[in-house]
């Protein structure tokens, strides 16, 4: 076995191993080539997904960084800008399920409403607001049953839509649900039906 110098192999001799090359190092035969070996041989050993990834990193090294570029001519295309987020619809619809523990009334939901659209929600279509919030409400109540996780909750919200479809169904029918027993079917029924 070959001593190494300073994390260097050292050169093979003929004597000490009969399959050694002379002037070759015994694990250069078998290692992938050092940082300093021309593009060439590194490319030989390098596998195509990473080569693929190498190429696509220098041309994107090569890109302008977003927003950099000016447009010149007629013919340049728009760039897409990212715009700040608004605000979160779900994020408003939690908080006045929480602030509404009972439910709402007219009143309520008409001022509802007219919040949305002073945050820049799109309420044109208050149908389909309100199922959002039933949907929500489900939600909220179903996250307190214990035994209740994300992906049984999103089941249950996805079948049922509102908090009265879900009370009205059976623990055999929510137990049917993927997974769910029989157990948590009555767990959710009773927490529905309080």
């Amino acid at each position: 076995m070959p001593k190494t110098t300073a994390g260097r192999p050292t050169v093979a001799r003929m004597q000490d191993t009969p399959a050694a090359e002379p002037g070759v190092a015994l694990d250069a035969r078998t290692a992938a080539p050092a940082p300093a070996d021309p593009p060439q041989v590194k490319a030989q050993s390098v596998s195509p997904r990473a080569r693929k990834a190498a190429a696509e990193k220098t041309a994107a090294a090569k890109k302008p960084a977003r927003g950099t570029a000016s447009k010149t001519g007629k013919g340049a295309k728009a760039r897409f800008e990212h715009k700040p987020k608004g605000p979160d619809l779900r994020e408003d619809l939690r908080a006045f399920v929480q602030a509404q523990p009972s439910g709402w009334g007219h009143e309520d939901w008409v001022a509802f409403l007219d919040h949305l659209t002073e945050r820049g929600h799109d309420t044109r279509d208050p149908e389909a607001v309100g199922l959002l919030l039933e949907r929500e409400r489900l939600a909220a109540r179903l996250e307190g049953v214990q035994g209740m996780g994300p992906r049984r909750v999103q089941a249950l919200v996805d079948r049922y839509e509102t908090i009265w479809s879900a009370a009205h169904a059976g623990a055999d029918e929510l137990a049917a649900l993927p997974g769910m027993n029989r157990s948590l079917g009555e767990k959710v029924r009773q927490a529905l039906h309080a």
